[in-house]
């Protein structure tokens, strides 16, 4: 593996686990009565912008290296079933991430706008599925990774 994949492969690790920190903060912040809204939104603000990061250096070293060199040493190792149930997940699952960051950044902004009990339970809920979703993936990267060994 080239310095360039091992250096993308570190980016899309840290800024996954980064992104998936700042939801669970904000996620925790909803839990007071009285949020700070402007340090709600730089902190959903922020992990829009690793959840793409993420997802942009995922996408590279996918399309360079895991398919042709990590994927069949997986297929061909004594845990085929790593790579068919949780990277088959973890790459639809993923999609979803910056999108889901992206709207309850939005719900964010409207709720520093005008407090809404209904919008704050969404926005909570959103950011509840987001962390859940983001422990997922980054649970299944663990698993497929020791599947390579």
């Amino acid at each position: 593996m080239t310095p360039l994949l091992v250096y993308t492969l570190i980016t899309h690790v840290m800024t996954g686990i980064l992104a998936i920190g700042l939801v669970h903060l904000v996620f925790m912040h909803f839990l007071k009565k009285a949020p700070s809204w402007k340090y709600l939104q730089a902190l959903s603000g922020w992990s829009v912008i690793l959840f793409l990061v993420s997802w942009a250096t995922s996408a590279f070293y996918y399309v360079t290296y895991y398919g042709k060199a990590v994927k069949p040493k997986i297929m061909g190792g004594a845990y085929p079933w790593a790579h068919q149930v949780f990277m088959e997940a973890k790459e639809h699952v993923f999609v979803l991430l910056p999108f889901l960051t992206l709207a309850l950044w939005l719900m964010i902004r409207l709720l520093a706008k005008e407090q809404d009990e209904k919008l704050k339970k969404a926005a909570m809920f959103v950011a509840f599925i987001t962390l859940s979703l983001g422990a997922f993936i980054a649970l299944s990267g663990i698993l497929i990774s020791g599947a390579v060994r």
